[in-house]
């Protein structure tokens, strides 16, 4: 082969090949490399940084769930011990309030995946300002359960001809499972 077989150009051509070559070859084998490296430590950083977090992350959860429970009642006591509660706080307290207690209902139950919810419904006869203090009360002493609904009625008895006033108060607390 002689030395002036190919011209200038081919010669630039061909070097411009090999070059575009090399850069692959370089791509293939480092580059590619580098740039999976680095992500792989920029996730592994993420997930650093999301386990230094976690303790506060939990710390936060704690408090929440100790909200919840001021604002729901103490859990996982059993709702005949709960239902037990509501009646004698209920009679200790109708005796000053002027209120007798008229209908105890049972307990309804709903359970969802993570808990069971508790409800007890009981009324109470008496005047309106007796079956307000009572529901004040009971809604703002009361921990072991929340009242979460109080309605008021009134029914004729025929027999006397008097006007009753009612008052239906709900009652619910919860159990995690």
């Amino acid at each position: 082969m002689r030395k002036d077989q190919f011209t200038y150009r081919q010669k630039n051509y061909a070097l411009l090949v090999m070059f575009v070559l090399l850069l692959i070859v370089c791509y293939k084998r480092s580059f590619v490399l580098t740039l999976t490296a680095q992500n792989e430590l920029e996730m592994q950083e993420q997930q650093l940084e999301a386990a230094n977090h976690a303790g506060n992350d939990i710390e936060v959860l704690q408090m929440q769930i100790t909200q919840l429970n001021k604002q729901i009642g103490k859990s996982g006591l059993e709702s005949d011990k709960v239902q037990q509660k509501i009646l004698g706080t209920i009679s200790s307290l109708s005796k000053d309030y002027g209120t007798k207690l008229d209908l105890l209902e049972r307990t309804h139950t709903y359970q969802t995946v993570d808990f069971t919810i508790y409800s007890n419904q009981i009324a109470v006869e008496g005047g309106f300002n007796g079956i307000l203090g009572l529901a004040y009360e009971m809604e703002n002493e009361f921990d072991y359960a929340r009242l979460t609904n109080l309605s008021l009625y009134k029914e004729k008895d025929h027999s006397t001809k008097k006007t009753r006033l009612y008052g239906k108060f709900l009652f619910q607390h919860f159990k995690q499972l």
